[in-house]
């Protein structure tokens, strides 16, 4: 019976001469390690004096872009979530900086945003009535905090149309508004379901997932005031 030290001396031996056959194959040495469980370093002091054939090296150069390139993905992998949380922290800081730059808006300031807001986004050709259609909630809630503060307007008189795609659930869509101006839902009339002309239809589903709001305020007075208001800031800007 051989003695351990003999048995281990064989076992070595054969490992080396399999990894040098290994090595001949094209085998990198990371390869060798991991099949062995032995150090990189280990694998190539076993098989750096093996002569490799035009195929070997073919093979190892191919496993070295191969990690070249891995490693290279990662690394842009890494540095592109670097740049994105730094974009992000830079954004963060601007918008609370400039967040903390607006104090407490006055009624008279209120009547300049709604009014500005207005003739952006209201129809002005209307002589008797007020007509306003946005999908942004924000401006939704804008336009209405300045009919009820600065226009004095009554729940009553403002009366709500949600206008829909195909793919938009109308109860769900309604509700959302409700919820968002504060109207009663008896002052909603009935959806309007209509398909985009320039989309034919195949508007994506999450594109306006409430569809688009408008609201229509049946007051001559009141419209030739916020005309007014949208004339005086033209003639003062």
């Amino acid at each position: 019976m051989a003695r351990p030290s003999v048995r281990l001396s064989r076992e070595y031996q054969q490992k080396k001469q399999k990894a040098i056959k290994l090595r001949k194959k094209g085998w990198s040495y990371k390869e060798i390690a991991d099949f062995f469980k032995i150090s990189k370093n280990t694998a190539y002091h076993w098989t750096k004096q093996t002569k490799l054939s035009r195929f070997a090296k073919a093979r190892i150069e191919r496993k070295i872009k191969g990690a070249l390139k891995k490693g290279l993905l990662a690394c842009n992998r890494v540095y592109s979530e670097i740049r994105s949380q730094e974009a992000a922290r830079i954004k963060n800081k601007w918008s609370g900086e400039a967040t903390n730059e607006i104090k407490k808006i006055s009624k008279n300031e209120l009547k300049f945003i709604g009014a500005a807001l207005y003739w952006a986004e209201g129809n002005t050709k209307n002589r008797n009535r007020l007509q306003f259609s946005n999908s942004n909630p924000l401006m939704i809630k804008t336009i209405m905090k300045f009919f009820r503060e600065i226009c004095s307007i009554s729940n009553e008189k403002i009366k709500a149309r949600v206008h829909l795609y195909p793919s938009i659930n109308q109860k769900k869509a309604t509700s959302y508004w409700v919820k968002i101006t504060g109207l009663p839902k008896v002052n909603f009339q009935k959806p309007q379901t209509q398909i985009s002309r320039a989309s034919k239809g195949k508007r994506p589903r999450n594109t306006l997932p409430y569809g688009t709001l408008h609201l229509v305020i049946s007051n001559t007075e009141l419209t030739c005031r916020v005309k007014g208001w949208i004339q005086g800031i033209s003639e003062r800007i």
